[in-house]
């Protein structure tokens, strides 16, 4: 299957407003596909062509954006990690790490740490 270059953009663009408007819930492909109106194997592929990362990948790292932006509010980390889809405090930590090079509590000293208006950097 070819997509076009302007359809694979607009296909794009509704998938990532998609994701933007569900922030607290964990968005599948199917579900994500379902909902701009294509088929998962058409919206996984335009992902791949266009953003050069998996639907996954783009998912887990927007939910892992999100609870960077959100660790200073929560006090529970397991609450934090369940409302943001993941299976178990240890996924989260474990992806979190990978994302940012700091575990969730690390990352929250180095904000408590830090004069305001300056984020940690991440590699997400």
């Amino acid at each position: 299957m070819r997509l076009h270059r302007v359809d694979t953009h607009e296909l794009i663009r509704r998938a990532k407003d998609y994701l933007a408007q569900t922030p607290q819930a964990r968005a599948g492909l199917s579900q994500t596909a379902r909902a701009v109106g294509t088929s998962p194997s058409t919206l996984a592929l335009a992902f791949r062509t266009l953003e050069r990362v998996s639907f996954y990948r783009y998912a887990l790292n927007l939910r892992l954006a999100r609870a960077a932006a959100l660790l200073p509010t929560y006090d529970n980390l397991s609450r934090l990690a369940t409302d943001l889809g993941f299976a178990s405090h240890s996924h989260f930590s474990t992806a979190f790490l990978r994302w940012a090079g700091l575990t969730p509590s690390a990352y929250l000293a180095g904000l408590n740490r830090m004069p305001p208006g300056l984020p940690l950097r991440t590699s997400g």
